[in-house]
């Protein structure tokens, strides 16, 4: 729910940043031709001028204003967003099982089989939700490789320290 609501309120702000950007692009072609009318009655000789400054201010003025909305609206966004990414941390840690203690302080998460981790400070959810991943996706992977590993190691070394020291043994009696 928290990321419809997210991307619904960015769609309206972005709807908002494009408004601005219409509005701005028109205040500058309408500056453009103040600009020009006011070369043309500064060129001629008869030099009429009615207060075009005016308008070329005001123009000026509502450019800036436009694109300060759409330079807001993008940090507005990118805030958004880095919230949403912060809450979907929280929301994976929660979901695991951690919690965030006083003492020892921070992040910890207590496994199946009781062992409590340490996951991190508890301002920084995304590190904590790093750990948190790496310490599940390794006790995942880590069971089955070890018991695998040392089925098929565990004979062949016995075998061979065993049998090496009986041949150096047999030629050292043959000798003397």
């Amino acid at each position: 729910m928290k990321k419809q609501t997210a991307a619904a309120i960015t769609n309206a702000i972005d709807d908002k940043s494009e408004e601005a950007r219409k509005d701005a692009l028109f205040e500058i072609r309408s500056m453009k031709k103040d600009l020009a009318q006011l070369e043309k009655d500064l060129s001629s000789k008869k030099c009429e001028i009615e207060d075009p400054a005016f308008d070329l201010v005001h123009s000026a003025f509502e450019i800036f204003r436009h694109t300060q909305v759409m330079a807001e609206n993008r940090k507005l966004t990118v805030q958004i967003d880095e919230s949403l990414e912060k809450a979907s941390y929280k929301d994976y840690l929660d979901s695991k099982g951690a919690r965030v203690l006083k003492k020892p302080e921070g992040w910890h998460w207590i496994s199946p089989q009781g062992e409590m981790h340490y996951l991190g400070e508890a301002g920084d959810t995304q590190a904590a939700a790093e750990k948190l991943e790496s310490i599940v996706s390794s006790k995942r992977k880590k069971p089955a490789a070890k018991q695998a590993a040392s089925k098929k190691a565990a004979p062949k070394k016995e075998a061979e320290p065993q049998a090496e020291p009986k041949k150096e043994e047999s030629k050292a009696a043959e000798k003397k």
